[in-house]
């Protein structure tokens, strides 16, 4: 990220925690429901949505920067087949000067390396060896991420994002290793989808909350030994802390205040604005293309959700509380 970027994120956080100014600082989008891959804890791809045209995009992401945003992720479904997906880049990076990044399962990433080059950030979905991979998601998509990391480490900044199942905690090492041989960046992700966006077999990859917390005093091992787990220590005893493993809870937990509606937001593939992506289908939002940005964003302020086990929220709610561990974690 530009220094710039970093010092207009850390100048509005300030402003935030003296006195309570929110701004959208930091806006997941998603760009389509549409997807390319069939995994088996995911539902959006029968999410039933109009997409936001062209030239509502540009809309959305120049009001966006006027309002203050500084950093942008496109998500989906799979937000490389919107045909438009060149352009939406071009526009983001050249005209607003956002730091960009992509999440993707990497499918299209071979045919479309050069139009990705201009992005910050690429980040790709791996769930371990080839048959656990292709078992949480589906046959054959194994090799798929494998190509793209292949293409994409020679190119630009790759993190991997690992959804951690019951199928793969033992497979941490295998990614690390994976991590070391293309010099990529890991994350790792706990099941957290809202209902809407969840598969009916999203409780039968669930681990025994027991698992799940091994495999994060693994990883917290793992990263004291230098392994590329970009995960903050402070999150991962955070979740490691955890009392069960719902997703949400209306109670801060920790005393960590959630951002979410305040400093960060999540705009659906209709328009909608919501404070984050776990909170479709559980709150009211309203769609920017009725209302505007400005009154869209504002109106997701007071959210009954205070805490989360979803690893990016938890990392952007520390960042946005000003721990400078997590903030120096994500710089370096």
């Amino acid at each position: 990220m530009k220094l710039k970027n970093l010092l207009k994120m850390g100048w509005h956080t300030l402003t935030a925690n003296i006195s309570g100014h929110t701004c959208p600082l930091n806006v997941m989008i998603s760009l389509t429901n549409r997807c390319n891959s069939r995994c088996q804890y995911c539902n959006i791809f029968n999410r039933k949505q109009r997409e936001l045209t062209t030239t509502e995009m540009l809309a959305l992401l120049k009001d966006l920067k006027r309002l203050g945003a500084q950093r942008i992720a496109f998500w989906g479904g799979e937000p490389l087949v919107r045909e438009d997906i060149a352009e939406l880049i071009n526009f983001a990076k050249d005209e607003c000067d956002f730091f960009l990044s992509i999440d993707t399962n990497g499918y299209l990433v071979p045919q479309k390396i050069d139009i990705l080059k201009k992005i910050d950030v690429l980040v790709l979905s791996i769930d371990g060896p080839e048959k656990i991979h292709d078992t949480n998601r589906e046959p054959g998509s194994f090799q798929k991420v494998i190509k793209a990391i292949e293409t994409a480490t020679k190119k630009m900044n790759v993190f991997t994002i690992t959804v951690l199942t019951k199928e793969n905690l033992q497979y941490i090492d295998y990614i690390l290793e994976l991590a070391d041989k293309y010099q990529f960046s890991t994350t790792f992700q706990l099941l957290h989808h809202s209902d809407e966006l969840a598969s009916e077999n999203e409780d039968n990859l669930l681990p025994l909350t027991e698992q799940y917390r091994k495999a994060i005093e693994h990883l917290i091992t793992c990263k004291k030994r230098g392994k590329r787990i970009v995960s903050s220590f402070e999150y991962l005893n955070y979740i490691k802390n955890w009392n069960d493993y719902k997703i949400t809870t209306s109670k801060e937990s920790f005393g960590l205040k959630c951002w979410a509606g305040k400093l960060y937001c999540n705009v659906d593939t209709d328009g909608t604005i919501y404070p984050c992506s776990v909170m479709i289908g559980k709150m009211k939002g309203l769609n920017f293309l009725d209302v505007g940005v400005k009154q869209a964003f504002d109106y997701i302020k007071n959210c009954e959700c205070k805490a989360c086990t979803a690893s990016c929220f938890t990392e952007y709610n520390f960042m946005h509380s000003l721990n400078f561990k997590v903030i120096y974690n994500w710089y370096k």
